[in-house]
Formats: structure tokens, C-alpha cells, sequence
């Protein structure tokens, strides 16, 4: 049916489901084993005894959807859809307008689920709101898109003055969640070329967690889409969030566990990402919780860096101010590795001297690219 959502009585499990997501990312073992580690250390960046710049000359701005922020740092789509998350939402909000910094909203759905419900909207009205001077991105999922006329989401980019719309890609976490849908045909890819030309603002490609590979990249790079965010399997799985929503002996809990660490290692998927796109603006999330991660992931070749679970655990457990300073000390720790290898700015941090081990190095040759010549290209 074109111009709505299917409405039912799951409308209501459907927001129910953001607080049950909430409280197995706080309370349960849900993150990738060891964060990739080993993939993330296998990224040396070259460190110089005589940077030939003070810490203050490190510039940290950068432009991004007409915007200059103040660090190449996001905080990705988490919450919203249900009232009891609004202050949440107004405290991330807050947090990126203080920081200039972008920040992402959770799915959007239940928005175009519960249409006029004005208790759901504000969860993310609230956002725009408070963040007056970043960019806001707004979320839905690439699945949900066949069949719905574009101009719903005209209105949704409009309504909640949004100045990019991200389209999630989470095949893994919906083959295991007990509400999933799992039409990932080619249907998915014509309804996202429609809406990038229909909806007025960019469109970001992303995955929930599980990275984003060569081969997707490409498919959506041919048609267009110029925005990325990689996602990869470092940090939460959603597919370990999803295994503790589902009953004892369900088939998919088995499925669910076995796939525990199942994705592409975030390091990885910013070089996958970045081989086959080489003009897109490229986003490192997945386990780039701290920001020497940050560093490596912008020497590999991402745009900006977005972070999540980190941030969203530190401010329901120990509250606004500490979630502030967590976020000040992760862009300040990024400065200071900039400073540390002679970068004032992300453009020269690309454009330093990067050694890659294995397995990263190993991982990539098996792929297809030539490393050294991607060292020097990127």
C-alpha cells in the first residue's frame, strides 16, 4: 500500500521495542568480543618527535552537509519513538550543539507508523530543536521503503527540518528479530534511488553494525549515493541486542549466537568503503569509541567518525555533565594524536604515514586491493 505503513496493533510492541533495546545495550554482553582489537592495532600511525606545530594549531573543523563543525565526530541515530526517551534525546541534543558536532535520531518509523501522534514526533522534534546550528540526520530503514510513496519522507526531512536522511541497511539484525522483515531484493536498491532524487536532501547508505563491504558499496556508489556510513562489527551487535528479545528455544537465539561476531571489522569496511568510492564523504562508526580509534579510522580514509553506545551508556548511568566531559576528552584525545603525527588538520592526517599490519594487511590483499598503493591514494 503506497503513502503508509502497515498500522496494527504492533504499532505498539514497535515503540515498546526501543526501551527493551535500551535495556539489553545497558544491562547484557551485547558488544563484539574484543572490539576488534587486533584489526584496530594493526593501524600504526607514525608518530613524530618534532611535529613542527603546537597542539593549538591543530584544527579540528570540518565541513559537512553546509555545516562547519568543530570535529569530524558524530553521534550516530540511537533513540526516539517513544515518550519516556525524549529527555534523552534532548540531552544528546544538547551535548552536540554545545560541541558542534552532527548527530543522528534513531529509526524514524515509528513516526510513519504512528502518524499524528504528537507524544512520538517530539521525541524527535526535540533534536532539531535544541540543536539549532549542527546537522540533524534522520533515519529509516532500507527495507521498509518499497511501496511507500516518496512523499512521505518529503514531509518527514520537512517536518522535522532534518538536513540528511540515512537509510540503514541491517539484513543480520533482521533475519533475528522477532518483528524482522527480510525483503533485502532489488527493490530496496530502486526505492532508495528514487527517494535520493525525490527527498531533497542527501541520502546516507549505513549499516547498523555489521559493516559495509565493497560489493554495497558499489551498488549504491552507481547510482549515486555519494554518503556512507561503514558501521562496521566492532562495537554493539544488534544481533546479540536481538537474541535476548527472543524466548528460549527459538531457532533464531541459536542463529543469533552463532553469529555473535559476524561483520566486516570497522577498519576494514573504511578501506572497502573508500577503494570502490573515492569521492564520497565516508563515516567510521562500529567500536570508534575512543580518539586514537577515531584518528586511525580518519588516516584510513573515513570523512568523519560517529559513536553511540558509549556515549548513551555514560549519560543514563552517570548522567549529563559526565557524558559532556566523555565527549570533550574523546575530541581532545583525537587532537592530540593529530598533534602527535604533525597533522593540523584531517586533510594532512590522511595524507601521513600509516603502517598496516596484519591481520588488517592480510584481510586486505585477500580482498583484492594493493595496500600500499591505497596508502597513497587515500
Amino acid at each position: 500500500m503506497r503513502g503508509s505503513l502497515r498500522c496494527s496493533s504492533l504499532v505498539v510492541d514497535h515503540l515498546l521495542r526501543k526501551l527493551s533495546h535500551i535495556d539489553v545495550v545497558l544491562t547484557k554482553d551485547v558488544d563484539h568480543p574484543d572490539h576488534c582489537k587486533q584489526y584496530f592495532d594493526s593501524v600504526v600511525l607514525v608518530h613524530q618527535a618534532f611535529p613542527a606545530l603546537r597542539l593549538e594549531d591543530v584544527d579540528l573543523r570540518v565541513k559537512f552537509l553546509k555545516y562547519e563543525v568543530n570535529a569530524p565526530v558524530m553521534i550516530t541515530g540511537m533513540t526516539g519513538g517513544h515518550p519516556e526517551v525524549y529527555s534523552v534525546n534532548e540531552k544528546l541534543a544538547t551535548i552536540a550543539e554545545v560541541l558542534r558536532i552532527p548527530i543522528g535520531v534513531g529509526s524514524m518509523r515509528p513516526v510513519l507508523v504512528k502518524r499524528g501522534d504528537t507524544a512520538v514526533a517530539e521525541t524527535y522534534k526535540i533534536v532539531r530543536r535544541v540543536a539549532r546550528d549542527v546537522p540533524v540526520i534522520g533515519n529509516i530503514g532500507a527495507v521498509n521503503l518499497p511501496g511507500l510513496d516518496e512523499k512521505v519522507f518529503i514531509d518527514l526531512v520537512n517536518e522535522f527540518e532534518l538536513d540528511a536522511l540515512a537509510v540503514h541497511l541491517n539484513p543480520a539484525q533482521e533475519v533475528v528479530q522477532p518483528e524482522g522483515e527480510t525483503g533485502f531484493t532489488v527493490e530496496v536498491v530502486e526505492a532508495v534511488v528514487r527517494l535520493a532524487k525525490a527527498v531533497g536532501v542527501p541520502l546516507i547508505v549505513k549499516e547498523v553494525g555489521n559493516g559495509l563491504s565493497m560489493e554495497t558499496v558499489s551498488v549504491f556508489y552507481s547510482k549515486g549515493i555519494r554518503m556512507f556510513d561503514v558501521a562496521g562489527a566492532c562495537g554493539t551487535n544488534w544481533v546479540s541486542v536481538e537474541k535476548y528479545r527472543l524466548p528460549e528455544g527459538d531457532l533464531r537465539r541459536v542463529v543469533a549466537e552463532a553469529l555473535s561476531s559476524w561483520g566486516i571489522p570497522t577498519p576494514a569496511a573504511i578501506v572497502e568503503a573508500r577503494y570502490v568510492a573515492p569521492d564520497a564523504t565516508i563515516i567510521a562508526s562500529g567500536g570508534v569509541w575512543d580518539g586514537l580509534r577515531a584518528a586511525k579510522s580518519i588516516s584510513l580514509g573515513a570523512d568523519l567518525v560517529g559513536l553511540a553506545k558509549p556515549l548513551l551508556k555514560t549519560l543514563l548511568l552517570e548522567g549529563y555533565e559526565r557524558a559532556l566531559k566523555f565527549m570533550e576528552a574523546y575530541i581532545h584525545t583525537l587532537k592530540t594524536v593529530m598533534f602527535l603525527t604533525s597533522s593540523r588538520n584531517t586533510f594532512e592526517l590522511r595524507r601521513r604515514p600509516v603502517v598496516i599490519l596484519s591481520p588488517l594487511l592480510e584481510y586486505l590483499k585477500q580482498r583484492g586491493i594493493d595496500v600500499n598503493e591505497y596508502v597513497m591514494a587515500r
